[in-house]
C-alpha cells in the first residue's frame, strides 16, 4: 500500500479509500472558510459545555449558515467529508480529542 493511502493518527496508520480522501483534500483546500466555520462552531458547542457532540450538527450548522444567514458563492458539503473533518478536528486539537462521536469509516481505512 502507497504511503497517499494512508492516514496517520493516534500513532496508528488507517487505509483510506483514495477517491474519498482526495475528494476531501480537494475540497477542503478550495474552501478554506468551511474549515474555519468548522472550528468556529466546534469551539461554540465545547464551551456551552458539550462533552460530546455530532459532526452532522455541525456541518448543519455551516450549511444554515452558508445558505440562509449569508450570501455569496454556494457550495454543498458531502455528507462523506464530515469524517475526514471530525477526525482532523481530533488531530488538530488532541486536547478534545473524542469530542465528536466517530464510528468506523472509510476515514479510518
Amino acid at each position: 500500500m502507497s504511503n497517499q493511502n494512508q492516514l496517520a493518527l493516534f500513532g496508528e496508520t488507517y487505509r483510506i479509500e483514495p477517491k474519498l480522501k482526495s475528494d476531501f483534500l480537494r475540497f477542503d483546500s478550495a474552501n478554506p472558510t468551511v474549515w474555519d466555520m468548522f472550528i468556529q462552531f466546534t469551539f461554540d458547542a465545547i464551551r456551552a459545555g458539550h462533552k460530546k457532540y455530532s459532526v452532522a450538527s455541525v456541518v448543519e450548522r455551516i450549511r444554515w449558515q452558508t445558505d440562509i444567514v449569508t450570501t455569496g458563492s454556494k457550495f454543498k458539503i458531502s455528507n462523506a467529508h464530515r469524517a475526514f473533518y471530525a477526525r482532523k478536528f481530533h488531530e488538530l486539537y488532541p486536547q478534545h480529542d473524542g469530542f465528536f462521536r466517530t464510528k468506523p469509516s472509510v476515514a479510518d481505512q
